[in-house]
C-alpha cells in the first residue's frame, strides 16, 4: 500500500515516445524580453530554493534574460502556488513546486485551497531526491526500533516538517504510522527553521532530504536513522533504509517540477521545455546536483509530467486514506 516508487512511475512515461509529444514542443522560437520571476515555496536553504538557485543560472544563459529567485515562504508551498497561479500567463513567471503544493494538498483538503490543479501549466519534472530520517544527536536511538522505543517512552516528544501537507511530512507520517506509533507534529515555514530547532533540541525528529541531511550527519550534528528509499543513498552509505529495517518496500523519495500558470501559449511552453532540457543534462549542473544528492530528470515532456502528476496525486490519495492523515 505504501511503497510510492517514484522512480517507476517516471519511468514508465518516459517509455512514452516523444514523438507522441505536442510538435510545439519542437519549436523554440520565444524568448523573454525582461527578467523572468522563478517562484520557490520555501524559504532560503532547503532543496527547492538550492534546486532553483543552480537552475537559475545556466536558464538565464539559455533564455537570455535575468531568471531571479522569489522565495515565497509559507504553507507548505502553497502561498507560492496560490501566487503563481494568480499570475499572467506570459512567460515571465514560473515556479519550483513539489508534491506538496500540487498533489497533497488536493487530497488532503480539495475544497479548502484557492487554487487547484488546473490552474497550471506543467512543463516538466526536473529533479528527485532520497529522503532521510534525521534526529537530535542527544535522541537515545541509532536505528529505527530504537526511534520506536523512544517515541514510545517519550509521549512530550515531537518531530518538525517545513509544513502542513508537505510530502516529507506525510512521508513521516506513513513512517509513523506503520511504526505504530503517533507523535506530535510541528509545521515550520521553511527547511531551515526546522533544522535550526533541530539542532537545538527543540523538535527530536525531521523527515529531510539528503542534500540537507548528509551534510548534516556527517558533520555529527545530527544522528541519520534511515534512508526512505528503497536504496542506500550514496551520500551515506552506511545509513540502512526504512526497507532494511523492517518497513518492507518503503520508497519515497522527493520530487521537484517546474510550473507556469494555465493557459501559456504553446510556444512559450516548447521553449521552457527546451531550455530546461540542455540546462539539466548540462555536466557542471549534473555534477553539482550530484554533490547534494540530487538526481535531474530529463526527457519528461508537459503531457507526461501532467500524466505523472495525476498518477502522483491517486498515489498520495491511497496514503491518506489508508494511514487516517488529516490536517489537524
Amino acid at each position: 500500500m505504501f511503497s510510492r516508487t517514484l522512480h517507476r512511475a517516471a519511468g514508465a512515461l518516459f517509455a512514452v515516445s516523444v514523438l507522441a509529444a505536442t510538435p510545439a514542443l519542437a519549436a523554440d522560437a520565444w524568448k523573454p524580453a525582461k527578467p523572468v520571476r522563478l517562484l520557490v515555496g520555501f524559504a532560503p536553504g532547503g532543496s527547492a530554493d538550492t534546486l532553483a538557485r543552480l537552475l537559475a543560472d545556466p536558464l538565464s544563459q539559455r533564455l537570455g534574460q535575468p531568471v531571479v529567485v522569489e522565495n515565497l515562504a509559507g504553507a507548505g508551498g502553497n502561498i507560492m502556488a496560490y501566487r503563481l497561479s494568480q499570475s499572467p500567463a506570459d512567460g515571465y513567471t514560473i515556479g519550483i513546486a513539489a508534491a506538496g503544493s500540487m498533489a497533497i494538498t488536493h487530497v488532503l483538503n480539495p475544497k479548502g485551497t484557492n487554487y487547484k490543479p488546473a490552474d497550471f501549466t506543467p512543463i516538466t519534472l526536473a529533479a528527485v531526491q532520497p529522503n532521510v530520517v534525521i534526529v537530535n544527536k542527544d535522541v537515545p536511538a541509532d536505528n529505527l526500533a530504537e526511534l520506536k522505543e523512544y517515541f514510545q517512552k517519550t509521549p512530550t516528544a515531537t518531530y518538525g516538517t517545513a509544513g502542513v501537507g508537505i510530502s516529507n511530512h506525510l512521508i513521516a507520517e506513513t513512517m509513523l504510522y506503520k511504526l505504530g506509533v503517533k507523535v506530535p507534529h510541528a509545521a515550520y515555514r521553511g527547511a531551515a527553521p526546522v533544522i535550526t530547532d533541530l539542532l537545538g533540541g527543540h523538535i527530536a525528529m525531521t523527515m529531510d532530504n539528503i542534500s540537507t541531511a548528509a551534510p548534516l550527519a556527517s558533520q555529527g550534528k545530527v544522528k541519520a536513522i534511515a534512508v526512505a528509499s528503497l536504496k542506500r543513498a550514496p551520500q551515506l552509505p552506511n545509513v540502512p533504509t526504512l526497507d532494511e529495517q523492517g518497513l518492507k518496500g518503503f520508497d519515497m523519495p522527493t520530487w521537484q517540477g517546474v510550473f507556469a500558470p494555465a493557459g501559456l501559449p504553446a510556444d512559450v511552453l516548447a521553449a521552457y521545455y527546451a531550455a530546461l532540457q540542455d540546462v539539466l543534462k548540462q555536466p557542471a549542473l549534473i555534477e553539482k546536483m550530484a554533490g547534494l544528492g540530487s538526481e535531474p530528470v530529463t526527457g519528461m515532456t508537459p503531457e507526461q509530467f501532467g500524466q505523472f502528476l495525476e498518477k502522483d496525486r491517486q498515489q498520495w490519495a491511497d496514503i491518506v486514506k489508508a494511514a487516517n492523515i488529516s490536517l489537524e
